[in-house]
């Protein structure tokens, strides 16, 4: 499990109902069906619009697997296994074989039983080509997750403003008529739809999306890391090469203990 972003949706929560009771005597008044319905089924009505159903269940699951009970990038475990898989691969196929089943980075064990065929008719040019392609259309796939969130996180604002206007309507309609009574509801409606509309774009949504978006971007140096490290053990070079060529993907703060 992520801690940190649990952590910080938490936060996020505690730090929004912390303002509204200090900001307000009454925080019953940030409760409106009518402006959760602007917003919230807005935005869910939008999103079936340019998602399927299948696209949007499947960014409700990337954000249980990804970002609440996703597994956070290691580069220097990943680097002790290629290293490992280094030395395993010197010893012989069947000492190979088991550390491959030891491999808990799922691309590089993907990877690894690759090279237990590649050794036919294949040329290093080939095999960095079915590796290099498995990497960036796993990284395009990820990074159009992260892209279909963020502009699904443009939505809630823009229907904040919808019921802004609407709140406003009522509220010059209600002074038209000569009534003073519905003029509290209306720009209660009126703000509090902003107040939604911001609270889940940029609570929610937006700092989603950006998460997937990082991940994305370290997962596919991590890969690309992983690609050199088995061009490597497929051409035979000795472990230490090995390791000391795929940590120069890392910082020194991020490459193993020695």
């Amino acid at each position: 499990m992520k801690f940190s972003a649990l952590t910080g949706l938490i936060l996020a929560a505690a730090v929004f109902i912390a303002s509204a009771i200090l900001s307000f005597s009454n925080t019953g008044v940030l409760v409106d069906a009518k402006s959760a319905l602007i917003v919230v089924g807005g935005t869910v009505t939008t999103t079936l619009i340019c998602f399927s159903f299948r696209e949007v269940s499947a960014l409700v699951k990337v954000f249980f697997k990804r970002v609440i009970f996703g597994n956070v990038v290691d580069p220097a475990l990943t680097i002790i296994e290629i290293t490992n898989l280094a030395r395993a691969a010197k010893k012989g196929k069947a000492n190979f074989e088991r550390a491959v089943a030891d491999i808990r980075h799922a691309f590089l064990r993907d990877g690894a039983e690759i090279l237990f065929w590649a050794e036919e008719d294949i040329s290093d040019d080939e095999l960095r080509d079915l590796l290099e392609t498995r990497v960036y259309m796993q990284h395009e796939r990820y990074m159009a997750e992260a892209n279909q969130l963020k502009s699904v996180s443009q939505f809630p604002p823009a229907f904040g403003l919808m019921g802004t206007t609407m709140g406003m309507i009522a509220l010059l309609q209600n002074l038209n008529d000569g009534g003073g009574e519905g003029l509290g509801q209306a720009m209660a409606i009126a703000l509090i739809t902003t107040l939604y509309g911001l609270v889940l774009s940029n609570f929610l949504l937006a700092p989603i999306a950006e998460n997937l978006s990082k991940q994305s971007q370290e997962e596919f140096f991590v890969r690309r890391m992983i690609v050199e490290g088995l061009m490597l053990i497929h051409q035979g070079k000795p472990p230490r090469f090995v390791e000391e060529y795929i940590v120069s993907y890392v910082l020194p703060k991020d490459r193993p203990k020695k």
